[in-house]
C-alpha cells in the first residue's frame, strides 16, 4: 500500500495549514501535486513551495461545495498526470455554537464544505481509481468525529459523517487493493480558529487558545498521516491524547459522556462570571 515513487496527488484546501504541510511533505518525495484551494493566491504560494522542494506542482482553484467544479478538478488531474495515486480531501471550515442558537445557514456552510466536499471528491475520483486499479483516499476528519464536545454540533456532525463515509469506502475498496485512511487529529497549530465562525464569543477565545497553544504543528501531523497512508491504515489518530480519548469513548462510553457534561458545566460557570 506504500505510495509509489513520485506519486501523483491531489490536495484540496491546500492553500494553508495542514493542506500546505501535506503538499510540502509530498514534495519531499518528488511528488506531482495538483494544488487546489478556493483561494488562488494561497494555492499559487503552495505550488511555489512544492517546486522549491523538488516536486512538481499544478494549480486548480476549486470550491469543493460545487460538484461540477470537483469533477473539473478530477479531469485536470487526468490531463496533468494521467491518473491519481493519492486524493486528499482536506478542505474544511470550523464553527462553534450551541444547537438551536447557531444559524441554520452556518450549519449548511459547515456541512457543505466538511461533508459534501468530501463526498464530491470521492464521487469524482473513486471511479477513476477503480478503473486504474490503484489509488488511496485520505479524508481529513477530526477527533470531533469520534468524541463529541458541546457547542460543536455542526462540526462534530460533519466530521462524524466523514468517519462513517471513510469506513464504508474502506470496506468497498480494500478488496480491490485500493486504500482509504481517515485522519482524526486533535488540536494543532493552524489557522482554522481564525477563520472559524462562532455563535458564542466565549468559544472564540477558547478555540484560539487551544489551537495556538497546541504542541504540534501541521508539518508534524502531515508526516504521520503520510506514514499511515503508506501502511494502509484505515484510521490515523496522530496524537496520543486522541488515541486515549477514542479508547475511553469505546470502552467506557458512560464515563466519557459524564466527563463531557462536566466540561460543559465548567464552561457555563466561567461564562456566567464573565461580564456581558
Amino acid at each position: 500500500m506504500t505510495l509509489p515513487s513520485r506519486p501523483r496527488a491531489v490536495v484540496t484546501g491546500a492553500g494553508s495549514g495542514l493542506g500546505r504541510a501535506l503538499c510540502e511533505a509530498l514534495a519531499s518525495r518528488q511528488a506531482r501535486v495538483l494544488v487546489s484551494d478556493v483561494d488562488p493566491a494561497t494555492a499559487q504560494e503552495t505550488a511555489r513551495r512544492i517546486t522549491g522542494l523538488g516536486g512538481e506542482a499544478h494549480v486548480y482553484p476549486c470550491d469543493v461545495t460545487d460538484a461540477e467544479a470537483v469533477e473539473g478538478l478530477a479531469r485536470a488531474a487526468d490531463d496533468a498526470f494521467g491518473g491519481v495515486d493519492l486524493l486528499v480531501n482536506n478542505a474544511g471550515v470550523g464553527a462553534a455554537g450551541a444547537i438551536g442558537e447557531m444559524p441554520l445557514a452556518e450549519w449548511r456552510r459547515v456541512m457543505d464544505v466538511n461533508l459534501w466536499g468530501v463526498i464530491h471528491g470521492c464521487h469524482a475520483f473513486v471511479p477513476r481509481m477503480r478503473k486504474q486499479g490503484s489509488g488511496h483516499v485520505l479524508n481529513i476528519a477530526s477527533l470531533a468525529g469520534l468524541v463529541y464536545a458541546p457547542h460543536l454540533g455542526a462540526y462534530n456532525t460533519s466530521k462524524a459523517a466523514v468517519v462513517a463515509l471513510s469506513e464504508t469506502l474502506y470496506a468497498e475498496l480494500r478488496p480491490l487493493g485500493l486504500g482509504v485512511t481517515v485522519a482524526c487529529p486533535t488540536f494543532f497549530r493552524t489557522n482554522i480558529a481564525a477563520s472559524a465562525r462562532f455563535s458564542d464569543p466565549a468559544m472564540k477565545g477558547m478555540g484560539a487558545k487551544l489551537v495556538d497553544g497546541a504542541k504540534w504543528g501541521p508539518e508534524w501531523v502531515a508526516a504521520r498521516l503520510l506514514t499511515a497512508v503508506d501502511q494502509g491504515a484505515p484510521h490515523v489518530l496522530p496524537m496520543a491524547d486522541a488515541r486515549w480519548f477514542w479508547r475511553l469513548r469505546r470502552w467506557m462510553p458512560g464515563l466519557t459522556l459524564r466527563a463531557i457534561i462536566e466540561v460543559e458545566r465548567r464552561y457555563r460557570e466561567r461564562s456566567a462570571r464573565q461580564p456581558h
